[in-house]
């Protein structure tokens, strides 16, 4: 599932290949992927203007719709948001051979494309979603956007004080705690569990109950894991070998002590940790 490295290298990859290139078509595969919104909406919004800037908070991606720079005058025209779900992705194609994911992989299948536009140089910006989940549409106002989803704080640029005060007024399991995205925004399931482990937490621990000193060190840990993530663009085979998100699997082993890895469920989200490293 993408989470707030993926949705950055995400940003990145569209502020690459998509910006500035007037829009000539929108073409939309599955309209369910749709939110507040229909095709024609699309087509009178993007139409005859380009993609400008992007915002992202947590696992929440927007482009800004811009005027082309002949016509600045013209009305502002929103933002298109996109939310990638569980298995949402972008890719680039040119001239019909050549297609670029948000990973980097030439060789991905362009299978699952709900959304097409349609570049005015020849490049195609796909959004593809195998499962469904993730939404793509229209808002006004990015900021409206973001506080209509009860975002808090980008967990890439959340403040120590501010994490480590939310945190310690926070109730119930650490883990299920750390994935609040009111509480910070972009931390999921695969990372929170990277986190604690890396901070020596056990997920089952009471957010309220760390220490000044373990908020702290897991805020940092937070901080630490999502930018070396986002430093590899989402690579997650060029993260350091010492990073428990190498070990999902059935025969799991701690990196760091060599002992079989437990697997349960926090939060209803099945959860992975050492039970000697953390406590």
């Amino acid at each position: 599932m993408p989470e707030l490295p993926e949705v950055e290298t995400f940003r990145r990859f569209t502020e690459r290949y998509a910006l500035h290139s007037p829009v000539t078509d929108i073409r939309v595969f599955r309209p369910k992927i749709l939110e507040n919104t229909t095709e024609a909406a699309l087509q009178e919004a993007l139409t005859g203007r380009c993609l400008g800037e992007t915002r992202r908070v947590g696992k929440h991606l927007l482009v800004k719709i811009a005027p082309l720079p002949k016509i600045e005058s013209e009305p502002q025209a929103g933002w298109l948001f996109l939310h990638f779900g569980m298995t949402g992705y972008l890719s680039f194609e040119r001239d019909g051979q050549t297609v670029v994911n948000a990973y980097g992989n030439p060789a991905l299948p362009q299978a699952h494309i709900r959304v097409q536009l349609v570049l005015a140089d020849g490049g195609l910006f796909n959004f593809h979603e195998q499962r469904m989940f993730g939404k793509l549409g229209l808002t006004a106002d990015a900021d409206r956007y973001f506080e209509a989803r009860k975002l808090g704080p980008d967990a890439l640029n959340v403040d120590r004080e501010t994490f480590v005060t939310a945190l310690q007024k926070r109730k119930g399991q650490l883990k299920p705690a750390l994935m609040d995205q009111s509480l910070v925004a972009g931390v999921g399931n695969v990372y929170a569990d990277e986190a604690l482990y890396q901070s020596g937490l056990h997920p089952g621990r009471q957010a309220c109950g760390l220490s000044a000193k373990e908020a702290k060190a897991l805020h940092q840990q937070v901080v630490d894991v999502l930018q070396r993530t986002v430093d590899v663009a989402a690579d997650r085979d060029h993260l350091p070998a010492h990073y428990m998100l190498h070990q999902r699997h059935p025969k799991a082993v701690c990196p760091k002590a060599g002992h079989p890895l437990h697997i349960a469920p926090f939060g209803g989200r099945t959860t992975y940790f050492c039970s000697v490293c953390q406590a």
